[in-house]
């Protein structure tokens, strides 16, 4: 399942969002000019220094949120901890 489609990821995704900041610019083939972006994740824990236009980065952060729900998925199935933090004290 698609990470924008996992109920389990609604509200992770408003933590994660990718953000892309102008870093420079390039001519395309008919002498247009093309800004170039550098991006990361508003979390803090994904970034992409490379120059792309903005659709170059959308496939880095597609993976950086199937990686973050992995994650959500894994700490949901494994549930809360019946450890109590105390060694087992048998008689």
């Amino acid at each position: 399942m698609h990470y924008t489609e996992d109920p389990l990821m609604n509200d992770v995704r408003r933590k994660h969002r990718l953000l892309l900041e102008p870093v420079g610019t390039r001519t395309n083939l008919f002498g247009g000019k093309v800004t170039l972006y550098a991006a990361a994740c508003a979390a803090g824990d994904w970034m992409n220094p490379a120059q792309y236009d903005d659709y170059g980065h959308h496939e880095g952060f597609d993976q950086h949120m199937s990686d973050v729900q992995q994650q959500v998925r894994a700490e949901t199935e494994d549930g809360p901890s019946s450890d109590d933090g105390r060694p087992d004290q048998e008689a």
